[in-house]
C-alpha cells in the first residue's frame, strides 16, 4: 500500500526508504504543530505538506498504524533522504548535503555573527536547503529569540518536506517563523520580488543571514533551454557583467541570486567548490566579492576534500558580508580541523595573534597572485618566497609584467586542427621520405606523393615529443591549403585530399567545414601568425614525472598546434633569455602556486593569464647577465634531461637558477635557492 500511497502523493523516489522517511517526517510535523491526527493534520496551514485529503480511509489508516512505529529519527532522515534518490537524480539536483563539520562551522560563524550585530530580529535564509541542515545546525546554536524568519527553497518535494520538519523542530513548534518553499530558486525568487503583492514578499523576506551549499551541476549537463533561462535571470537581475565566460558555473549564479536576497551588512557562509579560487569561470566572481563584500575567510577541510556527503569535489567554506571592506580588508586563509569554535572566533572579529600569518589582503594583491587564491591555503614558506622574489623585481624594473614587457600581442595559441591524421605529416598513415623543396611522402602501401613544401608548415604537434630537451627536435608538418578550388591544385595534392575523404582521416574537417575544409589551418596562419621560437605547453602535470622541462626552443621560427601557446616576434637571443626564464625553478615555483588547477596535479594557465605573469624584462636587463644567463642554457639546450624535480641536485640547474636570481637583482640569491630546493626536496 506504501507505493499507492507515495503515488497519490507525488512523492518520489517510490522506495520502502522514501516512505519511512515521510511517515518519519509527519510524525515530526505533527508533534511540533499539536496535531493529534491525520485530520488535524489536513487542516494545518503548510503548504509544503502534499494533499492528505487524496487519501481514502483505508491508506489513511495505514499511515496512522505506521506513525506509531516509526523509529527513524528526523536527524537520520535529513542525511538518508540524499542518499535514497536515483544517482541520475542525486548529479541532476547536486543533492550532496554538508557534513555535521561544515554545518557546525557555518552555524558558529552565525552566531558570532549576531553576537555583533546591532540588528535586533534576523533573517536566516538558505536558497537551496536540501534537508535543512545548514538552518537546523544553525538553529541550534543561536536559538530562535533574535529569529524574524527562517526560510528556504528545495526543488525536490521530499527534501523539502524533511527539512520544514527538522525545522519545526530546532524551533520547537515556531511555525509562524518557518516558509518553506518546493521549487527552484531561480524561478521563485524572481517571481516573489517582482511580486508587487507585499504579503508575498514577507514570506521570504531579504537575508540577513545565509548559509547554503548550492548546486555544483556542471553547465554542460544542463538543459540548453534551462541554461539560457538562468542566463536570463541573472541578466535580468543585473549581474550579467560579472559572468566572464559563454559557459559559466551554476554555483556563481548560485551565489549571484544568494546576492540578490542578501541584506547590506548581511552574512553568507557557503560551500563552494574549490574550483571557483582558480577557474577562468570565477574570475568574474572573485572581482565582484572584492567590489560588494568584506571577505572574511576562506576554509579548507583538514580531515577531507569536501564538505558535502559523498562529493568527489575539493570544496571549500566562504564567509563574508554584503558591503566593501573599508576597514577590515583582511582574509582568514585556514584548515578546519578540530579548532572550529576559534577559527569562527577569529574569522568574524578578523583578528586573533594565533593566525596572523594566515591572513591576506585579497584587495591589494600584486596581479600574478590573482589567478588562484588557493595558494593562500598551505605551502606559506613557498608564497613568502615567490612573493618576495617577484616583489623585488617588480620595484627594480628587472621583471615586469608580460603585457608590459613583451606585448599583449607576443602570445598566440596554437593552431587547432580537425582531423590530425590528415593535416599533420608524418602520420600513422604517412612518412616523410624526403626533406626539401619538394616533400616526398610515403603511406604504408608503399605510394609515394611529392608535395611543394609551400603547402607543409613546420610544427611542433604534442608537448609529450619534446618533454626531455629545452630544444625541440621539429619533424612534423601541417598541412596547409590555400582555399582553392579543388581542380585548381596540383595532382599529388588533390590525390592526398582525397585520400582523406575516402580514408575518414579528414572526416571530422569536412564536417566542420563544409567547402575548402582542407584550408581551415591555412585561414588560421594566415589570420594568426603562429610562429616563434619559445613554446609553451598549454597544460603541464606539475610532478614532473615524465617531464625534464615546461618550455620548448627552436633555432628557427615554427609553428605548433594548438597544445602550445607560442611566443611571437622575438629574436634568437631574446628567446632564450625567455626560454631560461620559463625553465628556472623559480617560474616553475609559480606556476606550482599560481597556476589554474584543472586536477589534483595538472595546471595550465590561459593566453590572458599568461599576460598577468611576471616575466624576466628584456629591456632592463644589464649586458652581462644576458650572456651569462644565454651561456648557461646553451650548455643545455640540447641535452636530455632527467625529470623536472630530479634535477634539484645538478650543477647545471642551480647554475641557471643563480644566473637567474641575480640578472632580477634579488637580495641573497644563494639563500633563496637553498630555499626553494629544500621545500621541493
Amino acid at each position: 500500500m506504501w507505493r499507492e500511497i507515495l503515488y497519490k502523493l507525488n512523492i518520489e523516489p517510490i522506495t520502502p526508504d522514501s516512505f519511512k522517511i515521510f511517515i518519519s517526517s509527519l510524525k515530526t510535523i505533527m508533534k511540533y504543530t499539536n496535531c493529534e491526527n491525520l485530520k488535524q493534520l489536513e487542516l494545518l496551514d503548510a503548504p509544503i505538506l502534499p494533499n492528505l485529503k487524496k487519501l481514502n480511509s483505508t491508506e489513511a489508516d495505514f499511515i496512522t498504524s505506521k506513525l506509531a512505529k516509526s523509529e527513524i529519527s528526523i536527524n537520520e532522515c535529513q542525511i538518508l533522504v540524499q542518499k535514497i534518490l536515483p544517482q541520475g537524480n542525486r548529479k541532476k539536483f547536486a543533492a550532496y548535503y554538508t557534513i555535521d563539520q561544515g554545518t557546525n562551522f557555518m552555524a558558529l560563524i552565525a552566531r558570532r555573527y549576531i553576537e555583533r550585530s546591532k540588528k535586533r530580529k534576523i533573517v536566516l535564509t538558505d536558497p537551496f536547503l536540501g534537508s535543512g541542515r545548514t538552518l537546523t545546525t544553525a538553529i541550534q546554536k543561536i536559538g530562535t529569540t533574535r529569529l524574524q524568519k527562517v526560510w528556504g527553497i528545495e526543488p525536490l518535494s521530499l527534501p523539502a518536506i524533511v527539512a520544514y520538519a527538522s525545522l519545526l523542530k530546532a524551533t520547537n513548534g515556531r511555525k509562524e517563523l518557518i516558509s518553506v518553499i518546493v521549487g527552484d530558486a531561480f524561478e521563485e525568487i524572481p517571481r516573489i520580488y517582482s511580486s508587487l503583492s507585499s504579503a508575498k514578499q514577507t514570506e521570504l523576506p531579504k537575508a540577513d543571514i545565509i548559509l547554503t551549499n548550492p548546486p555544483f551541476t556542471r553547465w554542460k549537463y544542463l538543459e540548453k533551454g534551462y541554461r539560457s533561462y538562468l542566463l536570463e535571470v541573472i541578466s535580468k537581475l543585473n549581474y550579467k557583467k560579472f559572468i566572464t565566460r559563454k559557459e559559466p558555473s551554476l554555483q556563481i549564479l548560485s551565489m549571484f541570486l544568494c546576492d540578490y536576497v542578501l541584506n547590506d551588512g548581511g552574512l553568507i557562509a557557503t560551500v563552494l567548490p574549490a574550483s571557483t579560487f582558480y577557474t577562468i569561470y570565477g574570475k568574474g566572481y572573485k572581482s565582484f566579492l572584492r567590489k560588494k563584500y568584506g571577505i572574511l575567510g576562506v576554509v579548507s577541510n583538514f580531515s577531507k576534500a569536501s564538505f558535502s556527503e559523498d562529493s568527489g569535489f575539493k570544496e571549500l567554506i566562504l564567509v563574508a558580508t554584503k558591503g566593501y571592506a573599508e576597514n577590515n580588508k583582511r582574509t582568514l586563509f585556514c584548515e578546519l580541523n578540530d579548532n572550529v569554535e576559534e577559527l569562527a572566533s577569529a574569522i568574524i572579529s578578523g583578528n586573533m595573534p594565533k593566525y596572523n600569518e594566515n591572513f591576506v589582503d585579497l584587495y591589494d594583491l600584486p596581479r600574478f597572485m590573482e589567478l588562484n587564491w588557493l595558494a593562500f591555503l598551505g605551502k606559506k614558506e613557498l608564497v613568502s618566497i615567490i612573493t618576495d622574489i617577484f616583489k623585488q623585481g617588480l620595484k627594480n624594473g628587472t621583471l615586469g609584467y608580460w603585457d608590459d614587457v613583451l606585448g599583449d600581442r607576443s602570445i598566440v595559441r596554437g593552431v587547432e586542427m580537425y582531423g590530425p591524421d590528415f593535416f599533420f605529416v608524418p602520420n600513422k598513415y604517412w612518412k616523410v621520405v624526403e626533406n626539401g623543396q619538394i616533400i616526398r611522402i610515403q603511406d604504408t602501401n608503399g605510394v609515394e606523393l611529392s608535395l611543394d613544401s609551400g603547402f607543409l608548415v613546420k610544427t611542433l604537434r604534442k608537448p609529450s615529443i619534446y618533454s626531455s630537451k629545452i630544444e625541440a627536435d621539429v619533424n612534423t608538418f601541417m598541412l596547409s591549403v590555400p582555399p582553392l578550388k579543388f581542380e585548381e591544385l596540383p595532382d599529388d595534392l588533390r590525390h592526398y585530399i582525397k585520400w582523406g575523404i575516402d580514408s575518414g582521416a579528414a572526416k571530422p574537417a569536412i564536417n566542420a567545414y563544409g567547402e575548402y575544409w582542407y584550408s581551415h589551418v591555412y585561414r588560421q596562419i594566415t589570420t594568426k601568425r603562429p610562429f616563434g621560437q619559445v613554446f609553451i605547453p598549454d597544460k603541464v602535470d606539475l610532478l614532473f614525472k615524465r617531464r625534464s622541462v615546461f618550455a620548448n626552443y627552436t633555432r628557427s621560427h615554427v609553428a605548433a598546434s594548438k597544445n602550445f601557446y607560442i611566443v611571437k616576434d622575438k629574436n634568437d637571443m631574446i628567446a632564450k633569455l625567455l626560454v631560461a626564464w620559463f625553465n628556472s625553478t623559480v617560474f616553475i615555483s609559480m606556476l606550482t602556486l599560481f597556476g589554474r588547477k584543472i586536477s589534483e596535479t595538472w595546471t595550465r594557465l590561459l593566453e590572458r593569464d599568461y599576460l598577468e605573469l611576471p616575466v624576466i624584462n628584456i629591456n632592463s636587463i644589464n649586458r652581462n647577465s644576458l650572456v651569462e644567463i644565454i651561456t648557461i642554457i646553451d650548455e643545455i639546450l640540447d641535452r636530455p634531461l632527467p625529470p623536472f624535480w630530479n634535477q634539484l641536485n645538478q650543477k647545471y640547474r642551480y647554475d641557471l637558477d643563480l644566473s637567474i636570481l641575480k640578472a632580477i637583482n634579488v637580495e641573497n640569491p644563494e639563500k633563496i635557492i637553498d630555499e626553494l630546493y629544500k621545500f621541493f626536496g
